[in-house]
C-alpha cells in the first residue's frame, strides 16, 4: 500500500479531490489499485507488492491544473508528502534530460535555467530538514515548501524544453542546408491541418492554401458507413479533389480503422465479441476505401490503437492482428503509400489501473516484434479534452513523450496536435473531471501560446516529419475530434491561434523555430 499525505494552508486536509489518479509501474504499466482519500491522506491500496508511481491532476501555483506523477516508491505503511514526491520526480526528469540532451555541459550557473533548477533543489532540500510538528510526520510548512519546489522545477523544465526544441530546430534547418534544394523538404518538417468534412468553401480553401503544406482528411468509419454495407463518400471527396486538383497539396487520410467511442459505427458494435466477424468488416472497409482514394491520398494512417479504454474492446494479440491487417490492405490496394500506426494517448493514462489497457510504447514494440511492417508511428498531442487520455501536461512532458518514440527508429508523424479556446470545465453527466489547463484555463490567446510552444517542440525533433494541428474550424455538432479545438470559430472568426498558424508556416520556410520567430516579430512590432 503506498500513502500520501496532502495539506491545505493550515494542516492535513479536509477535502482533496482525486482528480484522474491512478498507479503506474515499471514500464508505464497499469497496476490495478483502489485509490480514495481520507483525513488528509491518499491511500492506495494494491495487490502487487512491486514500487508504483502515483500519477494525478495537481493543481500548481504558476503552471495550471496538470496531471503529474511520483517517482516508483516501494510499500510502506508510514505515508510520503506528495508535493514532496511530486518535486522529487520533476528534479530527477530535469537533471535527466539535460544530460541526455547533452545541455548539462553547457549551461552556465547564471543561465535562468540553472537558476530555477537550483532554487528547486534548494527549497525540496529545505522542506525535507522541516520540522515536522505538530501533525506527525510532515507540517504544512514543509508542504508549502515542497510545492515550491515542484513550481520551481515544473518552470526549469519548461524553459528546458523549449531552449532544446530552438536548439534542435536550428541544427536541423542547418543539415538541410547541406543537402541538394530539391532534397531539402525531406530534412525539414511540414505543417499541416485536419478539416472535417461538414464545411467545404472559398474562405477556408484560401486558409489551408496560405497556412499549411497539407491536409489531413480524416476518414471516421461511422461517417463513411453510418448504416452496414452503404457506403458515402460524397463529402470526404469534396475537399480531397479540391487539394490533389486546385491546391496540389499532398493529402495525408485516416485513420481507416478507429475502434473509440467516437468513431466506430453503431451497427459494428454488435459484433465486438465475434473477433472473427469484425476483422472481415474491417479488411473490407479498409480495401474499400484504399481503393477509392489510391491515387489521390500519399500516406495513410492505417488504425488508431489501443492505448486508453474507450469503444471496442479486443484482446492485445487482436489489436495486433487487426494492425496487420490493415497495413495489408492498404500495401495490396495502394503499394506506393505509407502505412502508419496512430498512438491515440501517447501519455497512457490507466484510470483504475485497469490491466487491460495497453502502455503505449509497449504496444508499439509488440507491433515490431511480431514483424508488422510498420513505416511510421504516429502520434497525437491532445489537450485540455474530455477524451480519454487527453489530460493537460506540461511542455516537458510533451518533449519527453516524443523522444521515448524515438527508440524505434522510425519516423514519426503527429497526427493531430490540440487544445481548445474555451475552458471544458467537469461533465458531471458522464462523471469526467476537469480536464486541465496549461498556465492559466484556455482561451483563444492560451490556445495560440500553447500552440506556438508545442509545434516548436514537436517540429524541433529530426525523426519528426509532420505535424498537424487537429482541426481548422469548430463544427457546429458536438466535435468528433475536440469541442472548442478549431482555428475559426463557428460563425467563421479566425482566433489567434490561426494566425500564430500561419507564422508557423512561415518561421518553417526561413528556418527560425517558431518561438525565436514570433518573439522577433514581437520585438520590432
Amino acid at each position: 500500500m503506498l500513502r500520501f499525505a496532502v495539506f491545505d494552508d493550515f494542516g492535513p486536509a479536509n477535502a482533496w479531490e482525486l482528480r484522474r489518479a491512478y498507479l503506474i509501474g515499471k514500464d508505464n504499466l497499469a497496476v490495478p489499485s483502489q485509490i480514495k482519500f481520507q483525513d488528509g491522506i491518499i491511500e492506495c491500496r494494491k495487490a502487487s507488492p512491486d514500487a508504483a508511481a502515483l500519477s494525478l491532476q495537481y493543481n500548481t501555483k504558476d503552471w495550471g491544473l496538470l496531471t503529474l506523477r511520483t517517482t516508483l516508491l516501494p510499500d510502506r505503511e508510514q505515508p510520503v508528502l506528495l508535493d514532496l514526491e511530486l518535486a522529487r520526480h520533476r528534479i530527477m526528469l530535469v537533471l535527466d534530460k539535460l544530460e541526455e540532451w547533452g545541455l548539462a555541459s553547457l549551461l552556465e550557473p547564471d543561465d535562468p535555467i540553472m537558476i530555477e533548477l537550483n532554487a528547486a533543489r534548494d527549497l525540496f532540500t529545505d522542506a525535507l530538514v522541516e520540522p515536522s510538528a505538530p501533525f506527525g510526520h510532515f507540517a504544512p510548512k514543509m508542504a508549502q515548501l515542497a510545492s515550491d519546489a515542484l513550481s520551481r522545477a515544473i518552470a526549469a523544465s519548461e524553459h528546458l524544453a523549449q531552449r532544446q526544441a530552438e536548439r534542435q530546430f536550428e541544427q536541423r534547418y542547418t543539415i538541410a542546408q547541406t543537402v541538394e534544394e530539391k532534397s531539402r523538404s525531406q530534412y525539414l518538417p511540414q505543417f499541416g491541418c485536419a478539416v472535417h468534412n461538414e464545411r467545404f468553401a472559398p474562405p477556408l480553401q484560401k486558409v489551408i492554401q496560405s497556412t499549411f503544406q497539407f491536409i489531413v482528411s480524416p476518414m471516421r468509419w461511422n461517417d463513411i458507413e453510418e448504416n452496414e454495407g452503404s457506403y458515402s463518400f460524397q463529402a470526404t471527396d469534396r475537399w480531397i479533389e479540391w487539394a490533389v486538383r486546385d491546391a496540389r497539396l499532398p493529402v495525408v487520410s485516416g485513420p481507416l480503422l478507429d475502434l473509440s467511442s467516437r468513431s466506430v459505427p453503431e451497427w459494428l458494435t454488435i459484433w465486438q465479441h465475434d473477433y472473427e466477424t469484425l476483422r472481415e468488416f474491417a479488411y473490407e472497409h479498409v480495401s474499400r476505401v484504399v481503393k477509392r482514394y489510391r491515387k489521390a491520398v500519399t500516406r495513410w494512417t492505417a488504425i488508431s490503437a489501443p492505448t486508453v479504454a474507450d469503444g471496442v474492446q479486443l484482446s492485445l494479440d487482436q489489436w495486433v492482428d487487426l494492425t496487420r491487417l490493415a497495413v495489408v490492405a492498404i500495401r495490396k490496394g495502394a503499394a506506393n503509400t505509407r502505412a502508419v500506426v496512430e498512438i491515440p494517448a501517447p501519455f497512457g493514462e490507466h484510470p483504475g489501473g485497469d490491466e487491460t489497457m495497453v502502455p503505449p510504447t509497449f504496444f508499439a514494440e509488440m507491433l515490431l516484434h511480431a514483424g508488422v511492417e510498420v513505416d511510421a508511428f504516429g502520434l497525437r498531442i491532445q489537450m485540455g479534452d474530455h477524451v480519454p487520455g487527453r489530460s493537460c501536461r506540461d511542455l516537458m512532458q510533451v518533449s519527453a513523450i516524443i523522444d521515448e518514440f524515438s527508440r524505434f527508429e522510425r519516423p514519426l508523424h503527429i497526427t493531430a496536435i490540440g487544445a481548445p479556446s474555451e475552458p471544458q470545465g467537469d461533465r458531471s453527466e458522464h462523471n469526467s473531471p476537469e480536464p486541465g489547463y496549461w498556465k492559466a484555463p484556455w482561451s483563444g490567446e492560451q490556445q495560440a501560446e500553447w500552440m506556438l510552444n508545442a509545434v516548436t517542440i514537436a517540429a524541433s525533433k529530426p525523426f519528426v516529419r509532420t505535424v498537424a494541428w487537429q482541426a481548422l474550424y469548430d463544427t457546429e455538432r458536438c466535435s468528433p475530434e475536440m469541442n472548442d479545438g478549431g482555428l475559426i470559430t463557428r460563425d467563421g472568426r479566425a482566433k489567434p491561434a490561426l494566425r500564430c498558424a500561419s507564422d508557423i508556416r512561415q518561421s518553417i520556410r526561413k528556418g527560425i523555430a517558431p518561438t525565436v520567430y514570433a518573439s522577433e516579430a514581437a520585438s520590432t512590432a
